[in-house]
């Protein structure tokens, strides 16, 4: 299942940068269906905001706005911090769609913060090209150059392995950054970006930003005072927009028309481009309100929403507040299933060495490492992995055999000591030391069964560290 719907996942995206957006949208709701009923939070947020993307690009801001508590409640319960970069993002679009522009920055510069930390190219590409735009509309060009450069450098990286989708990414940093060239009277360049998104093959089949480029022609045409000109592709920018039901976006350019055709004093058409703006608005007033209780909910909920993140965002793996919010549920389902339970804390022997010697980057490296070798060797196991601070990781593990859990500490140990750092063409051996404590099927006190395995980590750090001792109960 797992498998299948990480595929599903994969399948999508590439469905989304193709164009084939309501097949698409199809498959991703089917795919959400079927990961929360076999409970696969993790793919179900995928899908979440897949699903929620796929309806920006329809430029459908109530069908986004109906699923985002939904999608909160899940990023609350089962988030990784990807999630909340997503969450993030998601609240930048839907922001831009209701015009909270200040809000809009605050939660792209969130994503971008998390993007940063993850290393995740694909989100630091589409954030950094989201900030441009946004500094085009607050006015602050030099800082809409650095994000659309940002952007286009990442694009590049990105390019290596998802080249499609860099493409994709390119015509959205073309579009945003025309915006600047043509602000600084740069209009050859300008003209230039926008040329290359019409010329491209997969901008016929996204209309958004094919919109947003005829959008780009209008304003490039209006200023040069060809006024004509930006009438033509206003218009054939409106067509587009209304072709697939885009309100936002066509309020926008309809709004740019007026002004234009009040330059030529052109009354008529002046008449009827108000009468449509004004049905559209008030089209969209009913959804203003389902806004403004959303944007409130919202400033409540952030908060609570980071404090509850269960994962460390630098080795993805759970953090301390599994320890607060959920260890005694899963002490619980241990002891009604009458599981022995073992505690394990971990740390890597002179991890200081690390940083001081190599710095924090390489340090990080290390504990990435850790935390994938943990990972890889605990996959078909009924354990959790925390990272509880620094180099120190808590394991809990439940079986019904006893002897079980001891042969798996003692193997475990065995399988980090073949972990390696390579750097530089240095390889770069990781040694760990290790305590645990496994219960009787009688104490399931998580405070008592962590305290004794601390203290049998100290025990293997004075007998030499690199060692391992198991306290039985």
């Amino acid at each position: 299942m797992e498998l299948t719907l990480d595929e599903l996942n994969k399948t999508i995206l590439v469905m989304r940068t193709k164009g084939l957006l309501t097949e698409a949208l199809v498959l991703a709701k089917q795919g959400l269906l079927v990961a929360l009923e076999n409970g696969k939070y993790g793919h179900g947020l995928d899908l979440y905001y897949q699903k929620i993307l796929i309806h920006h690009a329809f430029g459908d801001t109530l069908s986004m706005v109906n699923l985002i508590h939904e999608y909160e409640a899940y990023c609350q319960k089962y988030g990784t911090a990807k999630d909340i970069m997503h969450f993030y993002l998601v609240m930048s679009l839907i922001y831009d769609l209701v015009g909270v522009k200040e809000k809009t920055v605050d939660m792209t510069k969130k994503s971008i913060e998390y993007a940063t930390e993850l290393k995740d190219l694909v989100m630091l590409v589409r954030c950094h090209s989201n900030l441009c735009y946004l500094e085009v509309e607050n006015g602050s060009y030099a800082e809409a150059m650095q994000a659309g450069l940002l952007a286009r450098a990442y694009n590049k990286e990105l390019g290596k392995t998802q080249p499609e989708l860099a493409k994709l990414q390119e015509i959205r940093i073309n579009n945003n950054m025309a915006d600047v060239y043509i602000l600084q009277g740069a209009f050859d360049t300008g003209q230039t970006l926008l040329d290359r998104t019409l010329r491209s093959e997969l901008v016929q089949n996204h209309k958004r930003e094919k919109v947003a480029a005829l959008f780009g022609y209008g304003f490039l045409y209006e200023k040069q005072q060809k006024l004509e000109e930006a009438v033509a592709y206003y218009k054939q920018a409106i067509d587009l927009a209304k072709s697939y039901g885009d309100k936002p976006i066509l309020k926008k350019v309809m709004r740019m028309l007026l002004n234009v055709l009040y330059e030529l004093d052109r009354r008529e058409e002046i008449f009827e481009v108000q009468r449509d703006y004004i049905e559209l608005t008030e089209k969209m007033s009913a959804d203003n309100l389902l806004q403004q209780v959303m944007y409130i909910e919202f400033n409540q909920q952030k908060e609570k929403l980071e404090k509850k993140a269960l994962y460390d965002p630098l080795t993805g793996v759970l953090n301390r507040n599994f320890l607060d919010t959920e260890v005694t549920e899963w002490m619980r389902r241990a002891q009604n299933d009458q599981l022995f339970v073992g505690v394990i804390v971990l740390d890597i022997d002179y991890f200081k060495m690390y940083n001081d010697r190599y710095g924090h980057l390489i340090g990080d490296r290390v504990l990435q490492l850790l935390a994938t070798g943990l990972r890889d060797f605990l996959r078909k196991q009924d354990a959790e992995i925390i990272r509880y601070g620094g180099d120190e990781f808590i394991i809990c593990i439940y079986n019904k055999d006893r002897a079980y859990i001891n042969r798996l500490v003692m193997e475990l140990h065995a399988y980090m000591l073949t972990l390696a750092l390579e750097h530089e063409n240095e390889s770069y051996p990781i040694k760990v030391s290790m305590g645990a404590c496994i219960n009787d099927q009688k104490n399931y006190d998580f405070k008592y069964l962590f305290e004794q395995a601390d203290r049998s980590l100290y025990k293997a750090k004075n007998n030499g560290r690199t060692n391992y001792v198991i306290r039985e109960l």
